[in-house]
């Protein structure tokens, strides 16, 4: 049984290691149902699905076969040894079972039900799993002495109540408006005055009943405040417990907390996007991973819903604080294509059957409800979001948040492949603005553009993954300063930046992608109305392919194109181009079969194939600025724990494997208690980050 499972007793500080108490919970809970018969226990779906979070809660979820077989054959030897009666019947005839709930039993076919009772026994799991850590967590704090206890039971009281996070965001709402009623400048004033429409909407809409919600909003139209404004209210109105916001990418998750942070208080807020477990779990790994124990979420898509698909402990411990949560997807045109069903799926169940809320937002709507799609039926949300801005207000928001000139690359010769230095060709464009933003969707693209500025004697800004977060919040705040003060500013970005990043270039230029990426680009042209007239977006074809997932948008956005220029920035050209993206896809939204996988309860496999990014990355640890050297220092001498690895998350950077093996055939790692530190300084970059390969950076200056 060793080989299968790893105990909570595993050679930590010196203890040994316990019983296998696991299979013993779980035969324990299966005599109860079964009347001492292991195998009547085995059809009892009750006893079941806590029989799983029992065996699984140190060494993960079982496929639901394998489950049974390994139960069946424990249970055949203990009753072989005399065990089951002189050891285990005593011990359950108290226990307490769950009833299945009648969500599961009253669904309209078998595989329905089966995915529901699948995410009811992840919910089980959870609620175990972070009983059983944060036990062992205070046993690691009582035997480190009073100071480290002390440390533990500070915590649980350390968050203010959601009722005291609101009445400080209401305060700060009314110092925002003050100022606002002393801006001169019409222009603003009407842009403050639509920005108040947002947040007076959702204030209003957060006394409706829980369920699915839509916030439709142009870019720069208070979203991220309006939204904040509705899940608060939302929450105490039905005696939920937190606010869970989930974005596209960590370079959002960093701006969103930053500004969660100035408007409540900062102690509440926690920010949480990286998978910062070792790849084997131990004792002190599972202690030290995340539980969203916190009244304002500030999370990844990629965390949220691989979590949610996860069999491990260490990333299911949370899942159970999703229930009677106000849980909010910012972007969420940005949800990935191969697993959209499975997420609508789980998104759905937790709406109906867990008391959460679910608010989507952006600027492009997709329409995610169950319809007729191109001759086929979209398995989406069972019933359509409820949108929040009321009609008359959405045509003023649009007709009056417009501030860009869009440019299509046939009307402006924006076909780089037509020039035989197509990035130089960019370059020379870009030099003739004092300040300009080019979006690329690769980071070789990225850095072949700063080449090419920096061969015309410009020294760009570049932001990218390659980064930490800690350095791309730095580089932001030195470029927001030049935007405002109108000096010189040439900034080369992937498209981290497209979703939600605020920045305000008077001139943008973008790669040709799905109308979606286009229009939430040119989202950071003009942003804030500020120039006397329309900005300027321009959208060229690079020489590159996309990466692989993006294709499909890019060709939808093509062939739009063949019937005219669309209007990039009204709601009903995405109600078109959702559905034809949606159509053509069609059995690639569920890539990889997940939903099948779910209904058969085949828990590793769902883990195994669930990889929102395509490439599977590992997280190394960098030491940028002072800051970083002081959390690194943490982990060295303390080892990993909540509090260390909350610390290090804005100094990760994710890494695919042939560059973790790059970065250690050159000596560049150093294996620090289960994590890797970049320990070479030639390695990371003052301007474009980590570079696996130094040699094409060699005209450069690279320092830690």
């Amino acid at each position: 049984m060793d080989a299968h499972i790893e105990e909570a007793g595993d050679a930590v500080g010196g203890r040994k290691k316990g019983p296998p108490h696991s299979p013993e919970g779980a035969l324990r809970m299966l005599l109860k149902a079964g009347g001492n018969d292991v195998r009547k226990g085995l059809r009892d779906y009750s006893a079941m699905a806590v029989a799983w979070a029992c065996f699984g809660h140190h060494g993960g979820l079982k496929d639901h076969e394998s489950l049974r077989s390994t139960l069946s054959e424990l249970a055949d030897a203990w009753i072989r040894d005399g065990a089951s009666e002189a050891f285990l019947r005593p011990m359950v005839e108290n226990a307490c079972l769950p009833q299945l709930p009648l969500w599961i039993r009253n669904t309209s076919s078998r595989d329905d039900g089966m995915r529901r009772y699948e995410l009811w026994v992840r919910m089980l799991f959870s609620a175990l799993v972070d009983a059983d850590f944060l036990d062992t967590e205070a046993y690691f704090a009582r035997a480190g002495g009073e100071e480290a206890a002390e440390r533990v039971s500070a915590r649980a009281i350390a968050s203010p109540s959601l009722r005291e996070i609101l009445a400080v965001f209401e305060s700060h709402i009314s110092g925002l408006d003050a100022r606002a009623g002393l801006e001169t400048s019409e222009p603003t004033r009407k842009i403050n005055a639509l920005r108040r429409s947002v947040r007076l909407a959702c204030t209003e809409a957060a006394e409706l009943p829980p369920g699915v919600f839509s916030l439709t909003v142009p870019t720069g139209g208070a979203k991220t405040l309006g939204s904040l404004a509705f899940a608060l209210r939302h929450a105490l109105s039905h005696g939920q417990q937190r606010v869970i916001v989930a974005v596209p990418f960590t370079s959002v998750t960093e701006q969103t907390a930053s500004v969660f942070r100035a408007y409540l208080p900062p102690e509440s807020v926690l920010e949480h996007h990286s998978n910062l477990d070792p790849a084997k779990e131990t004792a002190c790994s599972r202690v030290s991973s995340e539980n969203w124990d916190a009244p304002v979420i500030v999370t990844t898509q990629v965390q949220l819903f691989e979590s949610l698909l996860a069999n491990r402990g260490s990333r299911c411990r949370k899942l159970h604080n999703l229930c009677r949560s106000v849980l909010v997807l910012d972007e969420v045109q940005s949800l990935p294509a191969p697993y959209l069903l499975p997420i609508l799926d789980l998104l759905d169940d937790l709406a109906r059957n867990y008391g959460t809320t679910v608010l989507l937002t952006t600027a492009t709507q997709p329409e995610l409800h169950a319809r007729k799609l191109g001759g086929q039926r979209f398995r989406g949300l069972t019933e359509p979001p409820r949108e929040i801005i009321p009609g008359t207000l959405t045509e003023d928001l649009w007709r009056n948040l417009k501030r860009v000139r869009v440019h299509w690359p046939d009307a402006w010769r924006g076909d780089l492949n037509q020039y035989p230095d197509p990035w130089g060709h960019l370059a020379e464009q870009m030099a003739l603005q004092s300040q300009v933003l080019a979006i690329a969707h690769l980071k070789k693209d990225a850095l072949d553009l700063c080449r090419a500025l920096e061969s015309k004697g410009i020294l760009p800004f570049h932001l990218s993954t390659s980064m930490c977060p800690a350095h791309r919040r730095a580089v932001l705040g030195d470029i927001k300063t030049l935007l405002e003060r109108g000096e010189s500013c040439h900034l080369v970005s992937t498209q981290l930046i497209e979703a939600g990043v605020d920045v305000d270039f008077p001139v943008v230029y973008r790669t040709m992608a799905g109308l979606e990426s286009l229009a939430q680009s040119a989202g950071r042209c003009n942003r804030n109305g500020r120039l006397p007239g329309l900005g300027d977006f321009y959208i060229f074809e690079a020489p590159t392919e996309p990466p692989r997932d993006l294709r499909t948008a890019r060709d939808v956005a093509r062939g739009m194109l063949l019937n005219g220029q669309p209007d990039l920035l009204a709601p009903e050209t995405f109600t078109d181009y959702f559905g034809r993206l949606h159509a053509a896809k069609g059995d690639l939204l569920d890539l990889h079969g997940i939903q099948a996988l779910r209904a058969a309860l085949k828990f590793e496999q769902v883990a195994e194939k669930t990889r929102l990014v395509d490439s599977p990355s590992e997280t190394i640890f960098v030491g940028w600025g002072d800051e970083g050297t002081k959390a690194l220092e943490a982990l060295r001498w303390s080892g990993p724990s909540r509090k260390t690895l909350r610390a290090l998350q804005p100094f990760t950077v994710g890494v695919f494997p042939n560059q973790m093996k790059a970065l250690q055939v050159a000596g560049a790692l150093e294996a620090v208690q289960g994590f890797q530190v970049l320990v070479s300084d030639v390695h990371y970059h003052r301007v474009y980050g980590l570079c696996t390969d130094p040699d094409p950076f060699q005209p450069l200056v690279c320092s830690g």
